[in-house]
């Protein structure tokens, strides 16, 4: 503690500027005897369950981030910090940056997200693509974009071919709404506009290592979206294992696919940080809470979101998704509030709102407590909820114009390359 303004006032550090750091703080900040620092290695929050949009062509970064300055600019007890947290050290109560910097904190609040995981196939990252950040997005949508140009300039037939195979590794909701996007670009989006192949020769491959897409629902609604992506052109290949990718192939227990085009949406790891907390993890590197959403070993140090292994009353990890994220920030934030008082607070407890996957234009799947829905009806769901969640009117607004043109006039603004080739 410190003196500020001559009150006592406690030190929060915020690690990671996600849904869960941002929500904890919004309500948080109410508390002005508490100096809050917030640590992130971007300037803005990522919207991140539409960066499959920017990757596809459909929005632009802008409509999807915003400054998170801008965000606190008037609230006076946080102090925002653009760096890498690289080390914690719980026993002295601090944690060191990127710059050398050591700050000291009396809580710790860590939001740090997931990474890719390849399975032990680390080497597997530098011939494919996943989707986490907004240069993730940028790549693959550039890459997307260049495919159909080299194929439009190519002889070969074979090798055209590889540049208009797409391959999307994973069935869970990123590689289904990939898959269905790419298949609007290929099959809809560029017709006529080439004269070296037309709108039939494009593949987009969807893998699955299970027995169906989107296994988070049930069987029925997992059938509807394959269906939906099989109507859009995209050829779905369930209860396929890959065993190898390299440059331009892939590898499954059944097939080889040239490509020069793979995604990676198959799996996910905590943040390397979270190793630096030395404290019980899972198979997934999430640091393992209790049920006040602390480490079992140290009360002072909270972790939220995807970072966290939190079970339900079910015994049944959480699923690193938004409204976790979202509401374990709010819950921690009450606690803290509270001064730390737990025998105030009734343990965390998600409440689940239901869940809603988009699989392409105007489809959709969803179940709302024990209702189930599909089509337009969920779509329509998935879209007002999205614009909801949106943080500020402008990207709102933004993001509603960019669907219209998208979505009704078949017309997506952002089909621009801007790098060039190495």
């Amino acid at each position: 503690m410190y003196i500020y303004n001559f009150i006592i006032v406690q030190t929060v550090i915020v690690i990671g500027a996600g849904f869960g750091g941002l929500n904890f703080l919004r309500n948080a900040t109410k508390s002005k005897n508490i100096q809050f620092i917030l640590i992130d290695k971007q300037n803005h929050h990522l919207f991140q369950p539409l960066l499959y949009q920017v990757a596809t062509a459909t929005l632009s970064p802008a409509n999807i981030a915003f400054p998170v300055r801008r965000m606190f600019k008037n609230t006076k007890n946080v102090k925002v910090i653009l760096d890498e947290v690289i080390d914690i050290n719980r026993d002295s109560k601090n944690i060191k940056l990127s710059t050398g910097d050591v700050l000291n904190y009396d809580q710790l609040v860590v939001s740090t997200g997931s990474l890719h995981s390849y399975f032990g196939n680390d080497n597997w990252s530098q011939y494919s693509n996943g989707l986490k950040g907004i240069n993730d997005a940028l790549i693959i949508r550039e890459n997307l974009l260049k495919a159909f140009e080299k194929a439009e300039n190519e002889n070969d037939d074979k090798r055209k071919q590889e540049y208009l195979n797409f391959v999307i590794i994973g069935g869970g909701p990123t590689g289904v709404e990939m898959a269905g996007s790419i298949a609007e670009i290929a099959f809809n989006t560029i017709r006529k506009e080439f004269d070296n192949f037309n709108s039939e020769d494009p593949n987009v491959y969807l893998i699955e290592a299970s027995k169906g897409v989107l296994p988070m629902f049930s069987d029925k609604l997992s059938q509807k979206a394959e269906k939906y992506l099989k109507d859009f052109g995209v050829t779905v290949l369930k209860n396929e294992k890959v065993e190898n990718i390299d440059e331009s192939t892939v590898y499954t227990n059944k097939r080889i696919i040239k490509s020069n085009n793979i995604i990676w949406a198959a799996g996910n790891k905590a943040s390397t940080l979270i190793a630096k907390l030395n404290t019980n993890t899972d198979e997934s590197g999430r640091a393992i809470v209790d049920s006040f959403c602390s480490l079992i070993d140290d009360r002072d140090v909270y972790v939220i979101g995807d970072a966290a292994h939190y079970k339900d009353t079910n015994n049944q990890p959480l699923p690193g998704i938004a409204p976790v994220a979202i509401q374990q920030g709010k819950y921690v934030s009450n606690i803290i509030r509270n001064n730390n008082k737990r025998n105030e607070n009734k343990p965390f407890k998600f409440s689940d709102k239901g869940m809603l996957a988009t699989v392409g234009k105007y489809k959709a799947i969803g179940k709302i407590g024990n209702l189930e829905i599909s089509g337009i009806t969920a779509w329509l769901f998935w879209s007002v909820i999205h614009i909801v969640y949106l943080i500020g009117y402008r990207l709102k607004l933004l993001v509603i114009i960019e669907w219209i043109f998208s979505y009704l006039f078949n017309k997506k603004g952002t089909r621009l390359i801007y790098r060039e080739e190495n």
